[in-house]
């Protein structure tokens, strides 16, 4: 179960690395356009919606409330002036919650994702169960910042890694 999207997380997991790999920890607070997220933004709501993973097999979050308030749905782009986690802190948070979510998928009980999820923000989609809900944490959603990201860092006058 979920062998395809735990995967998909460890590709997108790897190409997040390629994408940080030339950005300094003063290039993650750039806007290079108004309205986007900066790369540190784009970092934290990555963080954090490994929390919303967890929550859908009732194991307790890691990122800290005041991450979830500054890079959570609907916050203002850019990089919150009060919380501002370093790069090392939050590829921290994103590869040992990411695995451990992963590897938690790999002895999930049959059927136990097979119940309505309970995010509101997502409710009228395709995504109805807690399982579909989980395997686009992994994959899409993840994949979604990771295109948000690459043109960042193409805005800023880097080569596409692709």
């Amino acid at each position: 179960m979920f062998e395809m999207e735990i995967t998909l997380n460890e590709f997108n997991r790897a190409y997040l690395e390629s994408l940080l790999a030339s950005l300094t920890e003063e290039q993650l607070d750039e806007q290079p356009a108004p309205g986007l997220h900066s790369a540190r933004w784009i970092l934290a709501h990555l963080a954090i919606v490994v929390d919303y993973g967890f929550k859908q097999l009732d194991m307790p979050f890691i990122c800290p409330m005041a991450w979830h308030a500054a890079y959570g749905p609907g916050t203002e782009p850019g990089t919150a002036a009060k919380v501002r986690p370093s790069r090392e802190e939050l590829m921290s948070v994103i590869n040992n919650g990411y695995s451990l979510l992963c590897d938690s998928l790999k002895n999930v009980a049959e059927g136990q994702l097979n119940v309505a999820h309970e995010v509101d923000l997502l409710k009228h989609t395709v995504l109805k169960t807690k399982g579909q809900l989980t395997a686009h944490i992994l994959s899409s959603h993840f994949s979604t910042h990771l295109g948000q990201l690459s043109t960042l860092r193409r805005l800023m006058g880097f080569d596409p890694l692709f």
